[in-house]
């Protein structure tokens, strides 16, 4: 008869551990939804940059940017993907500037990698890369009529296509 309860308990314990297995490999992972470009991105671009080099039409204009730095913020919103998302600038820029002391962005395009094209909410349109070593260019930022940092007038000074490389 102890034997007949062994092998019951046997036989018991093994369906139990079968089951368990079953239960635990049912919630292992995999159920988790992949992360889309905009999040990815924006977990890269998040975070305060601090300028290298400033060109407008390959004319070096760093000088006017001393202590620049570029905040980018924002919290991932599925429904609404592509933004809008927060910047803010810091430190000298020139008056007129072709940055506004803050704003909004989007993201107009993702390209392959780490880049992509984004539009200021002034409608200003920008490219961005980063690169292996985690540099930020700002590329094709095109004002027109950007008048930021002060008085209007000279928006000649600030008109064109700028280059903005930040760490």
């Amino acid at each position: 008869m102890n034997k007949m309860i062994m092998k019951v308990l046997a036989r018991t314990v093994s369906l139990v551990v079968l089951v368990s297995a079953v239960v635990l490999m049912s919630n292992c992972g995999g159920d988790d939804p992949e992360k889309s470009a905009q999040e990815i991105q924006l977990g890269k671009l998040s975070k305060t940059w601090n300028i290298v080099s400033a060109s407008l039409g390959g004319a070096n204009r760093t000088g006017d940017f001393t202590n620049f730095k570029l905040t980018i913020t924002g919290t991932f919103n599925s429904n609404a993907p592509n933004g809008p998302y927060n910047f803010s600038v810091s430190g000298a820029r020139p008056t007129p500037s072709p940055w506004p002391a803050n704003g909004t962005w989007s993201f107009v395009n993702i390209g392959t990698g780490d880049s992509g094209s984004l539009v200021r909410n002034d409608g200003v349109p920008m490219v961005y890369t980063i690169n292996s070593s985690g540099q930020l260019t700002i590329s094709d930022l095109i004002c027109t009529s950007c008048d930021y940092a002060g008085a209007a007038g000279r928006t000649e000074a600030v008109n064109g296509n700028w280059t903005f490389v930040f760490n």
